[in-house]
């Protein structure tokens, strides 16, 4: 293999790219609009819920109860009372509040003669998990506003501690997640692009009748990819450290050399995706619907790897994505070093190995 050669072919694409402005602002453009809209966007936390009320007994104890979440500002929106069972239904229906407090007729009454009243939550359920935490909120109320009421100490108190994210922030996550996502598919679009380009256009004749090896020819065409998505991770991992404010605990050395090797992964990728297209528009789809979905998907980028199926886990670690973020939470929220995550790194450079080897072998250059 020839250095001289491989050089030429990545000197060829820079200048290719700086000549085109459209494909240079596509190519920078996007992955920042992906961090913004993503970043920014995709909200997991619940919280500011907005509630009614329709407190039927009018009491003492149905307004110090509807304090309790009204005060309660961090999770709770409070957005008026309603006069009937048709007004909440409506205001549900409507979406305009999630939660609805009934209060009974008598709910005093019982309280004072039985030592215990019920009253209900209307909970919108079109979202599962978002009603399960809201439920989870409505219970803490209560319970809180019990304790309150206590003239007794409890025997025994829990204090929880959280660690790696010790203000539950899911911006922080959701950023560092985006990161992964978006540093697969860039470049690995880019990547398939390069050769689906000169077969769209028929310059890729030339590479076959050119006294050029086949390894010289994928080689240069994965490192153009690879040095022209650099500045994108520079950029998007400055997104990360400066807009959204998430600073890496670990070694900032450590997090750039599983970033570049993570970026080899994902322009290996591309390069075997355009093995199997024949046209920019199909590779730009196809490789970004192979990229985006099991990185969103199975990463654990949206739901953690206990909560998936057994299929769903054995998928999740075909996907590079997946060990780039558990890669990207070792650095930023747990600060460990190269001992808890050279696993990590190993199955990326596995993967690395496993795609350029395969986009050597199913690639075709035709003799002279």
């Amino acid at each position: 293999m020839r250095i001289s050669r491989v050089a030429a072919i990545v000197k060829k694409e820079v200048r290719e790219l700086l000549r085109d402005p459209i494909s240079l602002l596509t190519l920078f453009l996007v992955p920042v609009s992906m961090m913004l809209v993503f970043g920014f966007g995709l909200k997991l936390d619940v919280k500011k819920v907005p509630f009614a009320v329709l407190d039927q007994d009018n009491s003492r104890l149905s307004r110090e109860v509807t304090w309790q979440f009204v005060s309660n500002r961090e999770y709770f929106t409070f957005k008026g009372s309603v006069a009937s069972y048709s007004d909440a239904d409506k205001l549900l229906n409507s979406g305009k509040v999630m939660l609805v407090l009934v209060f009974p007729p008598k709910f005093e009454k019982e309280a004072l003669e039985k030592k215990r009243a019920e009253f209900q939550a209307l909970i919108d359920g079109t979202f599962p998990y978002r009603a399960e935490v809201v439920k989870s909120y409505v219970e803490a109320a209560v319970a809180a506003f019990n304790l309150s009421r206590s003239h007794s100490s409890l025997p025994v108190e829990v204090k929880p501690r959280y660690w790696f994210n010790e203000s539950l922030n899911q911006d922080r996550v959701v950023a560092v997640g985006t990161l992964a996502v978006v540093l697969m598919i860039s470049p690995a679009v880019f990547a398939a692009l390069l050769i689906v380009k000169e077969k769209e256009s028929g310059s890729i004749y030339n590479a076959y009748t050119a006294p050029i090896t086949k390894g010289e020819f994928l080689v240069g065409k994965l490192l153009a990819g690879f040095s022209i998505s650099i500045p994108n991770a520079l950029i998007c991992l400055g997104m990360v450290l400066f807009i959204f404010g998430v600073y890496p605990k670990g070694s900032l050395f450590l997090l750039v050399v599983g970033t570049l090797l993570y970026l080899f992964v994902a322009t290996a990728f591309g390069l075997f995706m355009s093995n199997f297209f024949n046209s920019q528009a199909a590779a730009f789809i196809g490789t970004t619907v192979l990229t985006i979905v099991p990185s969103i998907l199975y990463s654990g980028y949206l739901t953690p790897l206990f909560s998936m199926g057994e299929s769903a886990v054995v998928t999740s670690h075909l996907v590079p994505a997946f060990y780039y973020l558990k890669f990207l939470k070792g650095v930023f929220f747990k600060g460990v070093g190269l001992s808890r995550l050279w696993p990590q790194l190993s199955a990326l450079l596995a993967a690395f190995s496993i795609l350029f080897g395969a986009t050597y072998l199913t690639f075709k250059k035709r003799e002279r």
